[in-house]
């Protein structure tokens, strides 16, 4: 049970780092006239918040809840904890996906916004 559960932690941990890294890209010094737009200001703002703030907050939520279930001696209440945990592990690793797959829309969809939306940069 453990070795699957470690192999689960190993894989999500290792996809989570290769979404976060990008390849360097050559920028210019001046921005094209689209990036003053508010639209794509929001929508890096909030591509930002899912991709970096998400799976912090699931992670607390999660290192919380390992505090708490350390020191819990009913089982019901034991139960309810390790749910939580391990909801909010996929839920941090869910939302880190949105970010990226939202990331890569902008990018298909319209390449000269694409140089202004950029995830941890």
């Amino acid at each position: 049970m453990f070795r699957r559960i470690r192999k689960r932690h190993i894989v999500a941990s290792l996809v989570s780092v290769l979404l976060l890294v990008q390849p360097v890209l050559a920028q210019n010094d001046e921005l094209p006239d689209i990036c003053d737009n508010q639209l794509v200001i929001a929508m890096d703002n909030l591509i930002t918040f899912l991709a970096a703030i998400g799976p912090v907050i699931g992670a607390l939520v999660a290192m919380f809840a390992m505090l708490v279930l350390t020191t819990t001696q009913n089982p019901r209440k034991k139960k309810k904890w390790i749910k939580t945990r391990n909801d909010a592990i996929k839920y941090g690793v869910g939302i880190l996906f949105i970010g990226a797959i939202m990331n890569l829309l902008v990018e298909i969809t319209s390449p000269e916004m694409a140089s202004c939306v950029d995830i941890l940069v």
